[in-house]
């Protein structure tokens, strides 16, 4: 007896762990998938609806046919089937984004879309509890309004969503006197996760879709999302240029969306009016060339690298796998930086790094060991207060009588900028 109970534990723990590959796998299907539809330019908020309803019709689907087609009444054949359609429908909707031609790049300025996304998010709100009270009324089950409540709930969340996004497209940035801090970043890697903190109550209410019952939990995110709070607070508002691709403005920092030709120009303007210049260590095709205009600037004194924070390291680099994303690390970075950009990085160094360079191109690291935002952000302040002293002593020693003998900083050194061989981002 108490063989057959182990082994009957055993089977049930060999099921789990299985199930448990299978689900890992489909949602890395599922990951890979939707990043290739966005690569070729499907970033609005239909792609994602229509993803997961077709791998959840694949579901519902190989069920059905488990259970009333195959053989009726035995569990195991309903799984296997389930299982069956949902690879099924991956594997459809992968050979039809394989297939599907890369939309147009939309180059210049973002225009508000035509599709009524908040009244698309009132309809689907409305819907479930509309076929429950028609149902009812005609003497029958609701099951078929209870059903839907879950699918309409995130369709309703992911068209308020889109809602909210294209109205920036229309608004002005609020008016912030300070000088901006301009983000650069691979746009492949946008979505790459950078560390885990709890969202504060002011993100919560300018986007009520990330309301939690356990909002009190640290959150994986982003680098623009972990860094956008605290550094629009200390230091100044985020800037960027915005990917060409982009359907609607993401949230976070303001985008500049420019056009092939200009979007040389436009980086070069940011960074010589900026009052510092924030990344995280990456690889992406304009990385040189964005580091070498920021060095023939002279503003690399003035950019910072903040590496990733050693809380929850492995699983974040577990779910960007999972989302499709290869591990990078400093040694990444350096190489895909090379030595031809007037830069010594030199070591790794370690997690929870703000580095930043000195006048030859040598790095310096300013901290290590930061687990919050607020750490790497203190360490920015003391560094730019030395930095900014520095240079108006230097200013008033050189020009005590004229404050209007110097060129202008941006316009000088914009000029120098000689645009080197770069494919446009």
């Amino acid at each position: 007896m108490t063989v057959r109970v182990v082994l009957a534990l055993l089977a049930v723990a060999a099921a789990l762990a299985v199930g448990m590959v299978l689900v890992y796998l489909a949602i890395a299907a599922f990951m890979r998938v939707w990043r290739r539809a966005q690569a070729k330019g499907c970033t609005g908020p239909v792609t994602p609806a229509i993803l997961m309803i077709t791998t959840f019709a694949g579901l519902l689907g190989g069920a059905w046919l488990g259970a009333v087609l195959v053989r009726p009444g035995a569990d195991v054949f309903v799984v296997l089937a389930s299982l069956l359609g949902v690879a099924v429908s991956l594997g459809g909707l992968a050979l039809c984004v394989h297939l599907l031609p890369a939309r147009p790049v939309r180059s210049g300025r973002r225009r508000r879309p035509r599709t009524p996304f908040r009244v698309l998010g009132n309809l689907a709100a409305v819907t479930p509890p509309l076929v429950m009270a028609a149902l009812l009324l005609n003497g029958k089950p609701a099951t078929v309004g209870v059903q839907l409540m879950l699918p309409m709930a995130m369709l309703s969340v992911l068209c308020h969503t889109a809602a909210r996004r294209a109205d920036r497209i229309d608004a002005l940035p609020p008016v912030d006197p300070r000088p901006a801090v301009v983000w650069i970043r691979g746009f492949g890697n946008e979505r790459r996760l950078f560390g885990f903190r709890r969202r504060d109550k002011e993100e919560t209410r300018a986007r009520p879709e990330l309301r939690k019952v356990f909002s009190h939990r640290a959150e994986p995110m982003s680098f623009e999302e972990y860094f956008a709070p605290a550094i629009a607070e200390e230091l100044g508002r985020g800037y960027g240029l915005g990917n060409p691709r982009d359907y609607l403005p993401p949230d976070g920092i303001d985008r500049h969306y420019a056009t092939d030709d200009s979007w040389r120009e436009q980086f070069a303007d940011l960074v010589a009016g900026a009052r510092c210049v924030v990344m995280a260590p990456g690889d992406w095709p304009e990385l040189r060339y964005e580091f070498r205009v920021i060095r023939q600037l002279g503003a690399h004194r003035r950019l910072f690298v903040l590496t990733p924070p050693a809380r929850k390291a492995r699983q974040i680099r577990r779910v960007n796998r999972l989302k499709g994303f290869r591990h990078e690390d400093w040694h990444d970075f350096a190489a895909a930086l090379g030595g031809g950009c007037g830069y010594r990085l030199g070591p790794d160094p370690g997690p929870g790094a703000v580095v930043t360079f000195e006048e030859d191109g040598r790095a310096v690291v300013l901290a290590r060991g930061a687990e919050e935002p607020a750490d790497y952000v203190a360490a920015v302040l003391r560094h730019l207060a030395v930095a900014e002293h520095s240079a108006a002593s230097a200013s008033s020693n050189c020009c005590p009588t004229s404050s209007t003998a110097a060129p202008d900083r941006a316009t000088s050194s914009t000029r120098s900028v000689t645009p080197e061989d770069s494919d446009p981002p």
